[in-house]
């Protein structure tokens, strides 16, 4: 053997070598991505209906933190975002929190990408304030290392997350929250999966399944409802174009997003419903919307991490929501204010 193809099979040897040990790392990080679940999804089904007394001044806040685009918790932008987030929550109390999708960074393709580390750092600030909260899944949670399905039965471990669904109809969150005042059930507030993509790539839609269900809840009700999910409906641009600012609301100067068109059929089934009093959501990068058209806001929030495309340009921020039961003019039973760390 000459000289020549000794350093050739040396050099070869060397870098199976290699490629055997970043494979073994590569296995090593993906079976710490995804850790042992304690937690049954399928025991979403069996979660009681969740209440809330409201005082008689009436007033009920929510928090709504989204497009926190999570990498792993501990890399230098989710360290930001966090920060942000307990400044936030320091000064900001409320009743409830809503996390209205795209918790984590879903596509990513870093190898620090660590899904269920994000989340715990996530949740376990949250639990430290030992507020009611919750989860609206958005488009990028449930695109890596494991399903929507997987990251709430993930959540359920956490004391104060309130979660649940119904048998049969499409998506992984579904459940109804009655705020109730001497007894009775004055105010609801449904959280809804706006679905992620579709088998070609695209963007889903709202079933007809979840809306009937929704439609079907709230005439059992028959109270003003405030509706939560991530991906907004083509109404949110109509409400933008033509209906009333609120306001004192920093906005969007222009609307950033072509919405998902199949979401027409939200619009379509719930434009008449006289109960559905605010529409909020998230997954726009640009700033806040809120605008009030046909009887009910349409309420849209801003990013809320420095992971997300946009936030060179825009600071994140949350959104706090406060509903005074006790206002019949809807108009005026809601106030909206964006908050930031500063």
């Amino acid at each position: 053997m000459t000289k020549k193809k000794k350093i050739i099979i040396s050099a070869v040897s060397v870098i199976w070598v290699i490629a055997i040990a970043v494979g073994v790392s590569l296995g090593m990080l993906q079976k710490e991505k995804k850790p042992d679940i304690q937690n049954s999804y399928d025991e979403i089904y069996t979660q009681e209906n969740v209440s809330f007394d409201v005082s008689q001044d009436g007033e009920f806040s929510i928090l709504k933190i989204n497009d926190t685009h999570l990498i792993n918790g501990t890399c230098k932008n989710d360290e930001n975002t966090l920060s942000d987030l307990k400044s936030i929550l320091d000064k900001t109390p409320c009743d409830l929190i809503i996390v209205n999708g795209d918790l984590v960074d879903g596509y990513n393709a870093k190898i620090t990408y660590n899904k269920y580390k994000a989340t715990a750092a996530f949740c376990e600030l949250l639990e430290s304030y030992d507020t009611p909260w919750t989860f609206a899944p958005g488009n990028n949670d449930g695109q890596q290392d494991g399903s929507n399905e997987d990251l709430i039965a993930y959540m359920m471990q956490y004391p104060n997350f309130i979660c649940g669904n119904e048998e049969g109809i499409d998506g992984s969150m579904q459940f109804f929250i009655d705020l109730t005042q001497n007894g009775s059930t004055v105010h609801s507030i449904a959280v809804m999966d706006s679905l992620s993509l579709n088998n070609s790539g695209s963007y889903d839609y709202i079933k007809e399944s979840q809306i009937n269900w929704l439609l079907d809840e709230i005439d059992a009700r028959k109270v003003k409802t405030s509706v939560f999910f991530h991906m907004p409906t083509p109404a949110f641009k109509t409400a933008y174009e033509n209906g009333v600012p609120y306001e004192n609301f920093p906005f969007s100067d222009e609307y950033a997003v072509d919405d998902i068109k199949e979401n027409q059929l939200f619009d379509s089934m719930t434009q008449d419903n006289e109960y559905i009093t605010l529409i909020s959501t998230a997954h726009v990068h640009s700033d806040n919307i809120a605008y009030y058209y046909n009887n009910r806001y349409y309420q849209l929030s801003s990013l809320g991490g420095y992971n997300a495309a946009g936030s060179n340009n825009t600071k994140p921020s949350c959104t706090l929501t406060t509903i005074n039961v006790n206002e019949t003019d809807t108009q005026k039973m809601y106030t909206f204010e964006k908050i930031s760390a500063e």
